[in-house]
């Protein structure tokens, strides 16, 4: 399995999506959003 996923705790991108999606202040989301930011990758808002 990939390590992203593991991380998570999920078993597909789909699911990592979902997780982001309904629930933006978890830390683990909140991470990931900062990741994505270092390398200039917009994903929204976490109100959107």
């Amino acid at each position: 399995m990939n390590k992203l996923l593991e991380y998570f705790e999920v078993e597909s991108y789909n699911e990592l999506l979902e997780l982001a999606h309904s629930k933006p202040d978890d830390e683990k989301v909140i991470e990931l959003r900062e990741l994505l930011s270092l390398f200039n990758i917009e994903v929204g808002d976490s109100n959107d």
